[in-house]
């Protein structure tokens, strides 16, 4: 537990510093050698650049951790960056030129921008660098060789049906809705309007982004509650909004009771939420899974040539509520937590 915290702390302080992490880069790992490596068949380890998206959202801390924990146990070289902020194209098409500078075997990303990173990736696959594409697609799938990550459209569909049924089917709702130029944003705000389809009783009054961040969502939601006195419904389209929805119905005159609030992703803070009974529910996307399984495709990969993925690996996105209800949880929160964050209370990552 210690040394994982250890990579932990120093993936973000590195990372901070516009810096990375390699797989035997941190001081816990400061004895191992060149040795220890997979090496391929001319005698050179495999390298992987791992980029993802922010610094500021624990979702993408708590997958890096799984994909350099991977990494470790492979025996690949890897490194890890991310940006400071989600819409930093700049900065993210930064690392991908280091990343080919240094001529790594493979690329894992998930884009910014989902057309906004293809030139960059273009002159990566030019270099015959391999591209494995995780969580957000980018937008040609010419430019990967895999791409892996959660049922966003379904995801947000029962986040839908759980606001819509938990309302008898009958009342006004909203959604705050993240970054259009992902396809995970236009992927959850499409779930979520297929499941309002399906219920004429349901209105949607309200809709807006707030960009993942949850300093705009509060902001976004105390508007949404001064314009819609009779709502009774949101969905955050990530938990970092989430949070910020819950503050400020909590700073509001509504009682929180009387609005069902839903998020999406399954972070710490909100998986609290849940527990202290101000949050309602939270379609989980799966970290674990992106993170370990990434690194695992890049390296068969390298390794395989022959390797062929016509078809994307998507993962199940389940819905957490705080109590079973038949036909509509896939966990409660304390199975979700006992699953992804085990030491809740103990340490400040809860894994």
């Amino acid at each position: 537990m210690k040394r994982f915290i250890a990579v932990l702390l120093t993936l973000s302080m590195l990372t901070a510093m516009g810096l990375t992490l390699t797989a035997c880069g941190s001081a816990e790992t400061a004895e191992a050698s060149a040795t220890e490596f997979v090496l391929k068949p001319d005698g050179t380890p495999i390298r992987i650049s791992w980029i993802g998206k922010t610094l500021n959202n624990p979702w993408w801390i708590s997958t890096a951790d799984f994909a350099m924990r991977e990494a470790q146990a492979l025996g690949v070289d890897m490194s890890i960056a991310l940006p400071q902020e989600e819409v930093d194209l700049e900065r993210q098409v930064a690392m991908v030129e280091a990343a080919i500078e240094q001529a790594v075997d493979a690329i894992i990303i998930s884009p910014v921008s989902s057309e906004g990173i293809i030139p960059v990736i273009q002159r990566a696959r030019d270099a015959g660098i391999i591209i494995v594409n995780f969580d957000t697609r980018i937008s040609d799938p010419n430019m990967y060789d895999a791409f892996l990550g959660g049922d966003d459209v379904f995801g947000a569909y029962k986040a839908g049906v759980f606001i819509a049924e938990m309302l008898g089917g009958q009342g006004e709702v909203g959604i705050i809705t993240g970054l259009m130029a992902q396809s995970t944003g236009v992927d959850r705000h499409a779930g979520f309007m297929m499941a309002m389809e399906q219920y004429p009783g349901i209105t949607v009054v309200a809709e807006a982004t707030a960009e993942w961040r949850s300093d705009l969502a509060a902001d976004v939601t105390a508007g949404i509650l001064t314009a819609n006195p009779n709502i009774q419904g949101i969905f955050a389209s990530n938990d970092q909004m989430a949070v910020g929805m819950v503050n400020a119905v909590l700073a509001s005159d509504r009682d929180i009771d009387d609005i069902i609030l839903v998020g999406y992703d399954g972070i710490l803070d909100a998986v609290d939420l849940m527990a202290a009974g101000q949050l309602d529910a939270l379609t989980a996307l799966p970290n674990i899974e992106q993170g370990a399984n990434a690194v695992r495709i890049a390296t068969a990969l390298i390794l395989n040539p022959d390797y062929r993925f016509e078809r994307e690996l998507i993962f199940d996105t389940p819905l957490v509520t705080v109590g079973y209800i038949p036909g509509l949880t896939d966990l409660t929160i304390y199975e979700f937590a006992s699953i992804h964050f085990p030491f809740r209370g103990i340490t400040d990552t809860g894994y």
